[in-house]
């Protein structure tokens, strides 16, 4: 359930992620800064559930916390250069990391499966099949 989860909002957000064109604030990004952090991060805890191992609970959490703080920090910082007050505004509004109830008052996108061909959500949807299949053939084999 989990990594559906995730999968579903990292649709749902590269539906709208406009790299590079426009300051995103349509669909998750209403409520969230990072949406497809959150989403990769609700796929990585729904295969630690599914592993069973502690090791695997450490490796995602370090890595997390040394990979992915640090990039959303310079990602930010990018978004600010490019977009000042803009983004100055909407940070302080929307939170990095946790979904907000209290939505962005503008929505600059609209959802697009274009976009999220544009935008190759794909690979992870592959991803997730290959692991799937990875765990399914462990099981079986071992």
């Amino acid at each position: 359930m989990l990594v559906c989860a995730g999968e579903a909002i990292r649709l749902w957000a590269a539906g709208h992620l406009q790299k590079e064109q426009v300051m995103t604030t349509g669909g998750p990004y209403r409520m969230i800064r990072n949406p497809l952090y959150l989403g990769s991060f609700l796929i990585a805890i729904g295969f630690c559930l599914i592993a069973g191992s502690l090791w695997i609970w450490i490796f995602l959490i370090a890595y997390f916390l040394l990979c992915y703080i640090p990039v959303i920090r310079f990602e930010e910082s990018i978004l600010q250069e490019k977009f000042g007050r803009g983004y100055s505004e909407y940070a302080t509004t929307v939170p990095a990391l946790y979904p907000t109830p209290r939505l962005y008052p503008e929505s600059t996108t609209k959802f697009s499966w274009k976009q999220v061909l544009r935008n190759k959500e794909y690979n992870a949807v592959i991803g997730i099949i290959l692991i799937y299949a990875f765990l399914i053939f462990k099981q079986r084999i071992f």
